[in-house]
């Protein structure tokens, strides 16, 4: 038996390929399948990595700026989190992790294809992204410098210059994560948290104790627990219907809000908050910003996500004796949650050796 602890894009992802290599697995997520991951809006960026870079040499105080705007804020903040921020910032991984993460945004975005292939029951789609940011010319440069090499051009939407991204995939997170709920049919779930864990345990808080082959942690901002350095950056996700449907999905990072169409409502999404706390409070400016392109907003169903983001931006998937650790995804966690699930399950089945994006490289230098 193989234990999968967190039930996000990651962990559902993870259990899948257990289940597919005919493993017996059981799930353990406190709240609903895909609770915060759903959040997500659905933009996914095979090639493009850009916003997952947290630590490069200017961004925070692009960062603070977001906060003295209102765009942005700080409500708690993980010590060990912010003094490895200090050490890595403006540090650029060696090549091969690049390499690394290419392969596996490609295999993420086959392995959509052919989920969709099977049934596009999740509205998957190629599209462009318009991008409205503040200065077309500086984003241009910062896109250039982009290990992943993404495809773009400039364009223009609502009378004005902005970034066509060209190499976008859309999905409808929250049908999506109801199809992959649906192909672990035959996977144990179980609601609860783990107390603590050992080789080849986990203690959920109940007392109950499952004994395992395998452990993986795909429980996001709570692997911190194990001593990985991630912090939650929590946003928001609303479906709703609208007075003003969008053309094209819209990531405006001038009002700080994403607007993705699909069939029977349209996806808000905003905030990038070091905020562990999973109230509504800065879900107004979210919506009002969307206002410009949906008009009247009717939600009918709000997400809080936690993004679990490490200080470098980059995920986090290694193993500990008999225990796989696989978090970390920031931004990206859709975009890169089959790989992650992959690469985790045949690290917990001997399959494969460790993988270049280990937390020791936080201790390196």
């Amino acid at each position: 038996m193989y234990v999968v602890v967190g039930g996000g894009v990651v962990g559902l992802f993870t259990a899948y390929y257990l289940n597919r290599e005919g493993a017996d697995v059981v799930l353990i997520e406190a709240e609903s399948l895909a609770h915060s991951s759903r959040a997500a809006a659905g933009v996914l960026e095979f090639t493009k990595f850009e916003l997952n870079r947290i630590n490069v040499r200017g961004y925070a105080s692009r960062y603070l700026k977001m906060i003295i705007n209102g765009k942005a804020a700080i409500r708690r903040i993980d010590p060990l989190w912010l003094l490895t921020y200090l050490k890595v910032y403006g540090r650029d991984p060696d090549p091969s992790v690049w390499t690394f993460m290419s392969e596996m945004a490609q295999f993420s975005k086959r392995e959509y294809f052919r989920l969709a292939e099977e049934s596009n029951d999740f509205e998957l789609r190629e599209e462009p992204v318009f991008e409205v940011v503040e200065d077309v010319e500086k984003e241009v440069e910062a896109l250039k410098k982009d290990p992943l090499r993404p495809r773009f051009e400039v364009g223009e939407l609502d009378g004005r210059q902005v970034i066509v991204y060209l190499d976008a995939v859309i999905v409808s997170t929250d049908l999506l994560a109801e199809r992959l709920s649906r192909e672990l049919k035959n996977v144990r779930i179980l609601k609860g948290r783990v107390a603590h864990y050992g080789d080849g345990y986990v203690v959920l808080e109940d007392g109950s104790k499952i004994e395992a082959e395998g452990v993986v942690f795909s429980s996001g901002w709570w692997c911190r627990k194990l001593g990985i350095p991630v912090a939650p950056l929590k946003g928001y996700g609303v479906r709703a219907t609208t007075s003003k449907r969008p053309s094209r999905a819209i990531a405006d990072f001038v009002r700080g809000v994403f607007v993705v169409p699909f069939t029977k409502w349209v996806k808000i999404t905003g905030r990038f908050d070091v905020d562990p706390y999973g109230d509504l409070k800065y879900l107004p400016p979210v919506l009002e910003a969307a206002r410009h392109w949906a008009g009247d907003i009717n939600a009918f169903d709000i997400a809080v996500g936690f993004r679990p983001c490490t200080p470098d931006g980059l995920p986090v998937l290694e193993k500990r004796g008999g225990v796989v650790i696989a978090t970390g995804t920031c931004r990206l966690g859709w975009t890169y949650g089959p790989a992650m699930g992959k690469i985790a399950a045949e690290l917990a089945l001997g399959k494969r050796g460790d993988s270049p994006l280990s937390a020791r490289r936080f201790a390196a230098r």
